[in-house]
């Protein structure tokens, strides 16, 4: 079965909450340590407004994960 859009948005929005409640970051600090508003930092995970590139590499920077680990996408390597 093919996940939607609308689907994985909703994965993203719910990883975003968890990774930052994980790194004991609230709304307000994660904003002040990446530089934007809290009210775009609740946007992004109230209703999955748009997060740019930039934002998500300050953000991955600041918990010391991948953009991978943010979005909630489980990678898995087969070495053979």
């Amino acid at each position: 079965m093919a996940v939607t859009t609308q689907q994985r948005i909703k994965s993203i929005v719910g990883s975003l909450r968890t990774e930052r409640n994980t790194h004991g970051y609230t709304q307000r600090s994660l904003a002040s340590t990446i530089g934007v508003n809290e009210s775009t930092v609740n946007g992004w995970e109230g209703n999955g407004g748009s997060i740019g590139l930039e934002e998500a590499w300050r953000i991955a920077d600041t918990y010391g994960i991948s953009l991978d680990q943010l979005a909630g996408r489980d990678i898995t390597f087969d070495a053979n």
